[in-house]
């Protein structure tokens, strides 16, 4: 499966922006044979968002790199609307949570025991969970790698300080 993401980064220019990204998701992929990541390939520049056909694969292409101190309107949007995603995913999760589980696990936990026939009684809880503590998956749709941080607060209070040299980079993640 693929999603596409905005990647946060500080940084002096769109290329050094646009590498940084990508530097930093070849670091937290992992050697080859690791899995050390949500993701196992990722295409920088959009992949197959990008509307350009002859640069959906092309992973040196910037032209969807979105710079603050540019565009604010459209970098604004953009990362408003990659809250708006991971508020739906957050919907459509919380939607198919059977709220007894809950007392079920606090009732019958029993360490040296398997307590559920399958995980897909408790995965939409997991999700829910990773989503609110802010863990970094498929259904993030943001990522800022300078803060380490799925919510854009930390990015928009900087740039409320004054500190414009923010960047976006999408990035298409295959998981």
């Amino acid at each position: 499966m693929h999603v596409l993401q905005w990647i946060a980064v500080q940084s002096d220019n769109k290329d050094m922006a646009f590498r940084s990204v990508k530097a930093y998701l070849e670091t937290a992929m992992g050697s080859e044979y690791s899995y050390a990541s949500w993701y196992d390939w990722f295409v920088t520049g959009g992949g197959r968002w990008n509307p350009n056909p002859d640069s959906q694969y092309n992973d040196d292409d910037q032209s969807m790199v979105i710079s603050y101190e540019e565009e604010p309107d459209l970098f604004e949007e953009r990362v408003l609307l990659s809250m708006e995603s991971r508020k739906a995913e957050f919907d459509s999760y919380a939607k198919d949570i059977n709220t007894d589980i809950i007392a079920k696990i606090i009732s019958d936990y029993n360490p040296r025991e398997k307590m559920f026939a399958s995980f897909s009684e408790l995965y939409p809880l997991k999700k829910i969970i990773d989503m609110v503590y802010g863990e970094w998956d498929f259904n993030s749709y943001f990522f800022d790698c300078h803060n380490d941080s799925t919510t854009p607060v930390y990015m928009f209070e900087a740039i409320d300080k004054g500190t414009k040299n923010w960047y976006i980079v999408p990035v298409d993640f295959h998981f």
